[in-house]
């Protein structure tokens, strides 16, 4: 190959690796309200959800018009009549009439009903409620999916403390190796003390591997949902771990949560029900007006070839007759539907009562363990201080050592999950008091 050729090579390449590097090196910081506000700008479920808010509002709107609205129709005809045969009753011809044959006629109606018994009024009611149901349901959902990624942010934390752990641990793996050569060397171990704790490094380094593709993997599906750029590196906040998260007096304090509200609506709904049921057993009061032009007169004899304005206004009062037998089977449903409602309402609250007090407890158990595991990571740590230096002096064996070390990653490992726990027991129990907003960092 020519010395030019080669330049270029060289070029292409490094250039080739730096855009590499380049692509692997797009990272994102993301708080945990940068999460939020991702998850409820790009999720899929919520933008399905604020679409169902404005098609129910969007009904509400053509509801109120249909309502309040008079109906005006006009129509327009045009045609052409015969001259008109007569006959006697005993069907003899008699004689010809002759008709105008061309017949026009345009008219415009107009009908607003005043009335109805409350039907169209508890209808526009019950279509309002839809909408804050709506709105519930998006609440709900913001709050449940948001809850959900947030396992996700806080599962890639803890692979982040892991993967942390064990390159200290491997560093720390590789270091007392390398003081067991030097022993070997003298002449004060084994060989076999050697490949123990390879071994240990060996396995130390592929649970770090199982470790970065759960990385991967996690941090991949969440910036999916996200809707973060391909090959971007969520960095989670690493302060989390030293703010303070209690179980304060205000996340004690049960607020109206978005699928109570919405039971409590779903109770308003069936009521409304109830009265649009009742409506059909009234009378409904409408006023109407209309105007036509008509061409030719028909009422007089011979028929006159003129146009005719007429003008009328007036009042029309319906009553449904049928509706009294037909009304009373939707009036037991509707008392029926009214009855579910209210159950389910109560279920909804006994539901979140439960969560609560759930949350209160595991929140509670969070803490404990935490301080549980503190106590233990001491120990741990005490423990591998004095095996090491009774290894170094060879009063144990590396069995002892190895054991000492394994329990000191444990200890570790359950300390940084333990504190990740604590964070996502204290997210759980804001949302099952109602106290999500208040859940900014």
């Amino acid at each position: 190959m020519k010395q030019s050729h080669i330049f270029y090579y060289l070029i292409i390449t490094l250039f080739l690796g730096l855009e590499g590097v380049k692509a692997q090196e797009r990272r994102l910081f993301l708080p945990v309200d940068s999460l939020f506000a991702l998850a409820e700008r790009n999720s899929v479920q919520l933008a399905a959800s604020r679409q169902k808010i404005s098609i129910n509002e969007k009904r509400t709107e053509i509801e109120k018009q249909e309502a309040w609205l008079p109906e005006i129709g006009a129509g327009l005809s045009a045609g052409y009549i015969s001259n008109a045969n007569i006959w006697d009753k005993h069907f003899n011809y008699e004689s010809t009439m002759k008709m105008p044959h061309i017949s026009t006629s345009f008219t415009m109606e107009g009908d607003i009903t005043v009335y109805s018994g409350g039907r169209i009024k508890n209808g526009i009611e019950k279509s309002e409620l839809v909408d804050e149901i709506a709105i519930l349901d998006y609440q709900n959902d913001k709050e449940r999916i948001q809850l959900l990624l947030l396992g996700k942010y806080l599962q890639l934390f803890t692979l982040y403390n892991q993967k942390t752990i064990y390159n200290q641990n491997i560093e720390l793996a590789e270091h007392r190796l390398s003081n067991i050569q030097q022993l070997i060397k003298q002449g004060m171990l084994t060989h076999n003390e050697h490949i123990r704790s390879s071994l240990q490094i060996t396995e130390l380094k592929l649970k770090l591997t199982e470790i970065e593709n759960d990385i991967n993997i996690t941090n991949h599906d969440l910036g999916i949902v996200i809707g973060l750029a391909e090959n971007t590196v969520i960095n989670v906040d690493t302060t989390l771990y030293e703010k303070a998260f209690e179980d304060s007096g205000i996340a004690f304090e049960q607020q109206d949560l978005p699928e109570v509200e919405a039971a409590g609506k779903r109770v308003k709904m069936a009521e409304k029900d109830l009265k649009i049921a009742k409506a059909a057993r009234l009378p409904q009061l409408s006023l109407y007006a209309e105007n036509g032009l008509a061409r030719p007169y028909l009422y007089s004899v011979p028929p006159m070839d003129v146009y005719m304005n007429l003008f009328q206004t007036g009042a029309k009062l319906k009553y449904n007759i049928s509706g009294l037998y037909h009304s009373k089977k939707n009036i037991e449903k509707a008392h029926l539907e009214i009855e579910y409602a209210q159950k389910q309402q109560g279920w909804a609250e006994q539901q979140a009562e439960m969560d609560r007090h759930a949350a209160i407890v595991k929140m509670q158990e969070a803490q404990v363990k935490y301080n549980s595991e503190q106590e233990s990571f001491q120990l741990a740590q005490d423990n591998y201080r004095v095996v090491e230096q009774k290894y170094l002096n060879k009063f144990v064996a590396i069995t002892d050592m190895l054991d000492a070390s394994t329990s000191l990653l444990s200890s570790q490992l359950n300390l940084s999950n333990s504190r990740v726990n604590i964070i996502y027991r204290w997210y759980n129990l804001m949302k099952a008091t109602g106290n999500w907003g208040q859940t900014k960092n």
